[in-house]
């Protein structure tokens, strides 16, 4: 027979309640700031978010000229965010026609650098910034450590 866990500390307790919370309402921001960035339309955001990511480069780098950008298929994509292959498919002819995406022939679709430097692009890594800040600040806070 195996042993009882063992019960949690209160404080423990306390800490994973406020860690989830937290936690939660960063996402919730991240879901507001994707889709705004993509007139509203959420899908689009998380599948040209999920490009950029795997192309190895969600942002600019500082100074602009970011790195090469490796092309990814729509595929790999389709099962990477769990949207069948056919959505994803569209949305990715969408993110091509208005040339946020390029294809590659064969090697698959990246974002290009413009893509990522549309002023709704900069307005959204700010809110992301500033989002993962708040959630440091308060999760240090949480834990009782003062914010750097």
């Amino acid at each position: 027979m195996g042993e009882a866990p063992a019960a949690s500390a209160p404080a423990d307790d306390l800490a994973v309640a406020v860690a989830v919370r937290l936690a939660g309402e960063f996402f919730v921001r991240g879901v507001e700031i994707v889709a705004r960035a993509h007139g509203g339309d959420l899908l689009r955001g998380i599948i040209f978010t999920a490009i950029a990511v795997a192309n190895g480069e969600a942002s600019p780098t500082a100074g602009g000229g970011g790195g090469e950008r490796r092309p990814v298929s729509v595929m790999s994509i389709a099962n990477s965010i769990g949207v069948p292959y056919e959505t994803t498919r569209r949305y990715v002819n969408m993110l091509v026609a208005e040339n946020l995406c390029v294809r590659d022939g064969r090697r698959g679709v990246y974002i290009p650098e413009h893509a990522l430097l549309t002023p709704e692009m900069t307005v959204a890594y700010r809110e992301s910034f500033a989002s993962f800040n708040r959630l440091a600040t308060a999760m240090k806070r949480s834990s009782g450590q003062p914010p750097a």
